[in-house]
């Protein structure tokens, strides 16, 4: 017996593939987030936003890594 598809936008255990978070933005940036979206750069706002994300947490990775280690010998 094969198991039942997951419910749309959860992922095997039930748990979300992804969640909404809300935040404010100069219009600047908003515009100029539109333009590439525009341009065909990303599909929506939400990919472009999640590039962006991604990026910033993998330059900062060493930083990230450095503190779950300190957290990890106390």
């Amino acid at each position: 017996m094969s198991k039942p598809a997951p419910k749309r936008g959860k992922g095997p255990d039930g748990e979300p593939r992804t969640y909404i978070v809300s935040f404010h933005i100069p219009k600047a940036l908003l515009d100029a987030l539109d333009r590439l979206v525009e341009m065909g750069v990303f599909n929506n706002r939400s990919e472009a936003i999640r590039t962006a994300l991604f990026n910033l947490l993998r330059e900062h990775r060493e930083v990230l890594e450095r503190r779950q280690m300190m957290l990890g010998y106390r």
